[in-house]
């Protein structure tokens, strides 16, 4: 079994990453690549699968080559995505159009017919949630109305890991756990669900097989192996969503468990025995059998990091190059720099929208408290506060409804950062749990492919042999009276603003 390895590959928002790790979960090689997401219109977000593709065969041909280790050792491959994506491929899984993202908000009108239509009662009631232009649904109405040639010309509408796996075997799949964000899925059958299908007038020939996350579906062929450097006849599995796969990384495989993966988004999760049907967050699937997910997520937590990062850290990005390490460091250290709440400087995360609890298209960020004392190291840090109190108005809808987290662990990007993981801790006033290896829903990935492998009978026996613990941050009480007032006028900024956001976005762009 030492010479046995497992393959985890993640498809982001921002980029691929793999890993290559032994059946101890100990990873032995592990790299990324970034790729491009186009804005061609407001609320618009859009990448092409093809990207996607060369980017995980770049990443996979340099594990190899570096690590050393034989392509035919690789026991399985496991694929993991941002999700929902509308990715509409043909009969030989050729793209037909670019992938409309998660982030793609341009359905707002296919969200008003499905109000009248369908009814929101009825959706919650079967697949749970809310109807919002972030679920899967709604993009494909909008693909049918102001795309028809596209649309018509689509044989199955994929998942990003799903479009991977598609190219590694050849097979039309998605996997359970991210059904419930299609707003398609009957989430006691596991399975699609004709009666929503046919209320919302869409083709369910066009939607593929349903597989279980640790499910072979296929092996590598001939063409994907000399693309990928994987050998042929490798076992591919369905894969999940990244965040069932940042829940197996964490750890979490039981009801009452929670985590919180933080990249381009924050992502909370806590385990479940039984699906979410409310409409403030909503339902996801699991690796394991019998587990839920109820979901709680940011669109931009991570990805206001990397805005600051892009348009204000020239500084940072030029001695980081110089240093040889990640600008997110030296960001990590600016905020650390500056004294909890950030000079009493407040930020709304809601950079492109918002999804959880507020739902809300129209939602900018701001940074509320600026003054001529306002230093950078304060804005980073308010950033990464601002993403904090987002998290604590998650976590307070979910016990509200009975979801209440009993741990929380932390995964992701923003988990290398001691200073987010002590300002989350703090915010929270609960203790911020993090895996001995954390290597995002990658790691995840390879569990999952352990089982699928035979390595292990069982999700549950997989983590127990490859997860371990790791740091623990404790909460500070001296900041927590501070934290408490600063949470209070957190939540009072976005109904203040809610009428003035929609003021903002009916103003016609001049140019």
């Amino acid at each position: 079994m030492a010479h046995v390895y497992l393959a985890g590959i993640d498809i982001g928002t921002t980029g691929a990453k793999a890993i290559l790790c032994d059946s101890r979960g100990q990873i032995v090689a592990q790299g990324g690549e970034e790729y491009r997401t186009d804005f061609p219109h407001p609320n618009w977000a859009e990448q092409k699968p093809e990207d996607w593709w060369a980017a995980t065969c770049r990443i996979m041909q340099r594990l190899f080559r570096d690590s050393g280790i034989n392509p035919r050792q690789v026991a399985a491959i496991a694929v993991s995505d941002q999700a929902p994506s509308a990715v509409l491929v043909d009969r030989r899984g050729e793209p037909v159009c670019p992938a409309l993202i998660w982030m793609d908000r341009r359905s707002e009108a296919e969200c008003d017919w499905l109000r009248t239509a369908v009814g929101e009662d009825r959706i919650a009631a079967i697949n749970g949630g809310r109807i919002d232009p972030y679920f899967l649904a709604p993009k494909l109405l909008w693909l049918r109305r102001h795309a028809p040639d596209l649309y018509g010309r689509c044989h199955q509408v994929l998942q990003a890991n799903g479009y991977i796996v598609q190219r590694l075997c050849g097979a039309f799949c998605m996997d359970r756990a991210v059904g419930p964000l299609t707003m398609m899925f009957d989430g006691g059958a596991q399975e699609w669900s004709s009666e929503l299908v046919e209320a919302m007038g869409l083709d369910a020939a066009r939607l593929p097989p349903v597989a279980g996350c640790s499910e072979v579906v296929g092996r590598v062929s001939i063409a994907a192996a000399a693309a990928s450097g994987f050998a042929e006849g490798t076992p591919v599995l369905a894969g999940m969503v990244d965040g069932a796969a940042a829940a197996v990384e964490a750890g979490l495989v039981h009801a009452g468990q929670a985590v919180e993966m933080t990249g381009q988004s924050t992502v909370l999760m806590i385990g479940s025995d039984r699906p979410y049907r409310g409409k403030d967050l909503f339902p996801l699937g699991h690796a394991v059998a019998g587990v839920h997910l109820v979901v709680g997520a940011q669109v931009a937590s991570g990805g206001s990091l990397r805005w600051f990062r892009d348009q204000l850290g020239a500084e940072e990005r030029q001695e980081a190059a110089r240093l040889g390490i990640d600008p997110f460091d030296l960001l990590s250290a600016l905020a650390e720099s500056s004294p909890p709440g950030a000079n009493r400087l407040v930020f709304l995360p809601y950079m492109y929208g918002e999804r959880s609890p507020i739902w809300d298209t129209d939602a900018r960020g701001v940074l509320f408290g600026l003054s001529l004392a306002t230093r950078k190291a304060d804005i980073v840090r308010a950033i990464m506060e601002g993403a904090a109190y987002a998290l604590r108005h998650n976590i307070e809808v979910a016990a509200a409804d009975g979801f209440a987290p009993s741990m929380l662990a932390c995964v992701g990007g923003g988990a290398r950062s001691a200073v987010w993981n002590q300002i989350k801790a703090d915010v929270l006033q609960r203790p911020i749990l993090l895996p001995r290896t954390a290597a995002g829903a990658a790691m995840g990935d390879a569990i999952v492919a352990a089982v699928g492998a035979g390595v292990y009978g069982s999700v549950e026996d997989a983590v127990t042999q490859m997860v371990a613990s790791g740091a623990v941050y404790t909460p500070r009480s001296e900041v927590a009276a501070l934290y408490d007032g600063l949470y209070g006028v957190y939540r009072h900024l976005y109904p203040a603003l809610r009428e003035e956001y929609r003021r903002l976005a009916a103003v016609e762009d001049a140019r």
